[in-house]
Order: structure tokens, then sequence, then C-alpha cells
């Protein structure tokens, strides 16, 4: 289970919401209806567009996990094709930039170049490199890296 958002991150997609708000009902409005435009009404649309993006009840409800997801559906609320598609691309490639992340972090604190986690990699996957490989089998080629420093360390000592 990830973090929950942050208030910063709840009010960014809470202004979102607003715009696209405002948006849909100056649509409503150059059609001839009359949108209701009370804070209730507000709230109850970004709840049902925050249930439709992630099936949570609202942002508290949502982690970091749906954060870019909703972010995206919002944005392409207010027609905004070119961010919101970026928003989804980050959104799905979320646990691999994560695992990669990860994977430098921890060749730097044990003083490994990234190389060695290729070459690593490239031993135990076939030939594929870190490139060609899953976020899975980046997360045990971090714990091969920790092992490894481990055991370099306690030889040192």
């Amino acid at each position: 289970m990830s973090r929950p958002l942050s208030h910063r991150q709840k009010a960014y997609l809470a202004q979102l919401a607003h715009r696209a708000f405002n948006r849909s009902a100056a649509i409503a409005r150059g059609r001839g209806d009359t949108p209701a435009d009370d804070w209730r009404a507000r709230d109850a649309w970004r709840h049902d567009q925050v249930a439709k993006v992630c099936g949570k009840r609202g942002l508290r409800c949502c982690s970091q996990d749906e954060y870019k997801l909703v972010e995206a559906h919002f944005l392409a609320l207010l027609d905004e094709p070119g961010r919101a598609f970026n928003c989804f691309v980050a959104a799905a490639t979320e646990r691999r930039r994560v695992a990669e992340w990860k994977l430098i972090h921890e060749c730097q604190i044990a003083g490994y170049p990234l190389a060695y986690a290729d070459a690593i990699c490239r031993a135990q996957n076939r030939g594929a490199g870190l490139q060609d490989v899953d976020e899975n089998t980046l997360w045990r080629l971090i714990y091969t890296i920790r092992n490894r420093a481990a055991a370099k360390r306690k030889q040192a000592a």
C-alpha cells in the first residue's frame, strides 16, 4: 500500500477539478442548460469523477498510485490532451520508474557503477539487460546489489 496523497497534491487536484467543473458548467450553459453551481454540487461532481477514475470515494481515499491517473483525468476534462497523455504514461510506468530509481540509489550507496548492475542482470537473465527486464526483476537485482555490498563490507571488517 502506498502513501496517501499530501495536502499539496490534494489541493492541486481539487483546483484542477474546480477548473474542470467550471468548464463543464460553461459548456452546459452554452447548450442552454442551467447547471447547479453551489459547493455541494462541485464536491459531488469531483467525488463522482474520482470514483470513475480509480473507484475511490474521493481524494482523501486516494494514494500515490492513483495520483497521476486522477490528474490525467481532470486534465483530459480541461481539454489538455498533451499533458493528460504524459500523466497517463507516468501512471502506467510508475512502478518501473521507482524500481529504476531505487537500483541507481543502491548502486551509489554500494559504490558500484550501474554497468556492474547491468552485468549482473545479463548474467542472471540470459543476456537481458536492465532495459529489457520487468520491475520485479529490477527489485530482485536491487536485493542482489544490497547483499553483495553487505558481504563486501563484512569481508572488509
